[in-house]
């Protein structure tokens, strides 16, 4: 029997504009809101858009449990139930 709850994001890395720079958006399913964060050139795991967002998900306090890989995006498995707007 299984008795843990998780919060799965999805994220998804957001192309440059004439107005802004490379993004990665987090795309919470379970609130329905989504947040756009600036990309991070930070070394990590080979992924750039997922890094940024854990990186990112970290330092609002988000305890990351995991994560894998979708078809043009990426998945992160925290214990942190709140939407990413409110972090």
């Amino acid at each position: 029997m299984i008795t843990n709850n998780f919060h799965i994001l999805i994220v998804k890395h957001v192309g440059a504009t004439n107005a802004n720079g490379n993004r990665v958006k987090i795309i919470s399913e379970r609130f329905g809101e989504s947040k756009i964060i600036p990309y991070s050139n930070e070394a990590g795991s080979g992924a750039p858009a997922l890094d940024t967002a854990e990186i990112w998900l970290r330092s609002k306090g988000c305890e990351i449990i995991g994560h894998g890989e979708g078809k043009g995006h990426y998945y992160v498995i925290t214990s942190t139930f709140k939407s990413p707007k409110s972090l």
